[in-house]
């Protein structure tokens, strides 16, 4: 058994509950080994292969799994020598790039295994030569946002600091605090704050744009780094066309519920659709709760529960807006989800 396989079925057996079992093949002439997870509906195993023999390994797993009397799905990990693969005929397979233990695709039931195989360090050294093009793979969406979101608070800031600086100069004297705040939600409002007397009056873009404008550096510096944080894993979990949808409709849900609780103030801030990606991956934990380790799930509340408490003990928090945010994602994330699941028409469950 090679590093890579030992590595991980021990990441599987320690983290994920899973348990080796060994059967001989005919064409190896000795044993194979797999790993396999007790669900309630049955038992979900994990196949080893290399791709020169992915068929044949495939084959013999199967015939082995149906011995067991159980209802089975076989989820192979294929290390491919070459960034492409011919096409296969199983479907539930992540194929890993040998050399440095890349992903190259994930079908939809391996998504629990990819996240696990992100989590895992020293697979190998050559991991730490990452390519540039690895590096994006799953931040381009999230990188995107986070530069119109630092752009518009470039444009923000600059505007806000003329007018304050040209009243200085003006009236020779230093602007008060109150006259300060006063420009800042002029200047917001203008570029597209919460605002609900302009949103009565239609202006119902606002419910999105608020959640590009940030109020100072270090509101925007807080949400743009849980942004980075958690956005490669939604679009690793939903896709990149879901996770733009997941977030626009959390800034809705979220500008909506403030909008409602919250009608006097004037709101801005990614932090609200930042919690609708925490709720969606809430929701991706919900549905995979078993095969997932219940320490990722209980990290999750806590760190949903915790921000949650921030906000409930910090002034100028709109509350309203994060409440908001995690269930249009959790509801969202929910359904997206389940819907990847009923599309999967050649899912093989035996």
């Amino acid at each position: 058994m090679n590093t890579f396989r030992k590595k991980f079925y021990e990441v599987l057996i320690t983290r994920e509950k899973f348990y080796i079992k060994q059967y001989y093949s005919d064409f190896r002439k000795n044993n194979n080994f797999i790993a396999i997870k007790e669900l309630n509906d049955g038992i979900y195993c994990v196949l080893i292969s290399d791709e020169e023999e992915k068929n044949v390994d495939y084959n013999e797993a199967m015939e082995y799994l149906k011995t067991l009397g159980k209802p089975f799905s076989l989820n192979m990990v294929i290390l491919s020598s070459g960034e492409n693969i011919d096409s296969l005929n199983m479907a539930n397979k992540i194929v890993i790039f040998k050399e440095n233990y890349n992903i190259i695709s994930c079908d939809e039931s391996c998504i629990p295994l990819r996240i696990l195989l992100n989590n895992i360090d020293n697979l190998s050294n050559s991991k730490k030569g990452i390519s540039k093009t690895k590096f994006l793979e799953y931040k381009i969406p999230t990188l995107t946002i986070i530069l119109i979101n630092i752009i518009l608070f470039a444009i923000t800031e600059i505007t806000i600091q003329n007018i304050i600086n040209n009243l200085g100069i003006s009236y020779s004297m230093k602007i008060p605090d109150e006259i300060k705040n006063s420009i800042t939600n002029t200047v917001l409002i203008k570029f597209g704050a919460k605002y609900n007397n302009l949103i009565q009056q239609g202006e119902y873009w606002r419910l999105i744009t608020c959640a590009f404008l940030h109020s100072g550096f270090i509101h925007i510096a807080s949400n743009m780094y849980s942004l980075y944080i958690i956005g490669p894993e939604i679009d690793q979990i939903y896709g990149k066309f879901r996770y733009l949808i997941i977030y626009i409709v959390s800034c809705v849900t979220s500008t909506s519920l403030s909008y409602i609780m919250n009608p006097n103030s004037i709101s801005v801030g990614a932090s609200g659709a930042i919690f609708g990606l925490m709720g969606a991956l809430l929701a991706f934990a919900i549905i995979e709760r078993k095969k997932l380790n219940r320490k990722y799930i209980s990290s999750l509340l806590q760190i949903i529960a915790i921000n949650l408490f921030i906000g409930l003990s910090l002034n100028n928090i709109d509350n309203s807006a994060h409440i908001g945010g995690i269930i249009g994602g959790l509801v969202l994330g929910y359904i997206f989800y389940k819907l990847m699941h009923s599309q999967k028409n050649n899912k093989q469950i035996c």
